[in-house]
């Protein structure tokens, strides 16, 4: 396993509220460690699995570039990478995020997280513009307001991403040409999330590609992944 610290400026960096917790918790299955979803204002809820390899990643990457004598937040991005944050090593600043590369790439996690017997399910699909039943979990992004062409691009319907002042919008990022598309699966998810989002606003995308807005968790649609924020690669 080869652990690489990512910078801070990527657009699926996690925030706060987009991760999984790692805990001790011996009495689930004699495992030592075990996936927590922690809602907003709740008691973390335990997942219906051990998911025994998913712990053994994080915990290793903690270990090897933080430090970390195991446990705490990881994400997964909507390409199914795992990310694992952790307090910074001295000359790096506060926080970090790694990743882990092999040789085919860098490391996902595919088996789904569930959690209250299947209840919470990343993989939900309610009608749009009726309450996301999953996990409040995933990357956050930004829909521009109406009209508004937005630098750099000076393209309206942007979804874009600002990481320490630095903006990264989904026209360039993923090459697409016209923007927006007048047909086809982003013009769709575009239609879907002005319905939505009339004014613009926040929203995330969980592992995967479930889409919700961040007040109020209205489910969206799911992400046209080949039109999409690239995945992290080896260099990233």
């Amino acid at each position: 396993m080869a652990g690489r610290i990512i910078g801070t400026r990527l657009p699926c960096c996690p925030g706060k509220d987009s991760r999984f917790t790692i805990k001790h918790n011996a009495d689930r299955a004699g495992c030592p460690w075990w996936v927590f979803y922690e809602p907003p204002g709740a008691a973390p809820i335990p997942a219906d699995d051990a998911h025994p390899v998913l712990i053994a990643l994080v915990n290793s990457l903690k270990a090897g570039l933080a430090g970390s004598p195991g446990g705490g937040p990881f994400s997964i991005n909507e390409h199914g990478q795992v990310i694992a944050p952790a307090k910074a090593p001295a000359g790096h600043g506060n926080t970090i995020h790694i990743i882990d590369v092999t040789a085919s790439g860098v490391s996902t996690y595919r088996t789904p997280i569930l959690f209250q017997s299947g209840a919470l399910d990343p993989r939900a699909t309610p009608t749009e513009g009726t309450l996301w039943t999953g996990p409040l979990s995933g990357m956050s992004y930004k829909f521009a307001a109406p009209g508004n062409a937005k630098p750099p691009s000076r393209k309206v319907d942007e979804i874009f991403v600002e990481e320490e002042g630095v903006v990264l919008q989904i026209s360039s990022h993923a090459g697409i040409s016209p923007y927006p598309p007048t047909s086809g699966p982003l013009f769709s998810f575009l239609a879907a999330l002005r319905r939505q989002l009339p004014q613009g606003g926040r929203f995330r995308v969980n592992e995967y590609g479930r889409a919700f807005t961040s007040n109020g968790s209205i489910y969206i649609g799911t992400i046209p992944t080949a039109e999409w924020f690239r995945p992290l690669t080896p260099l990233s």
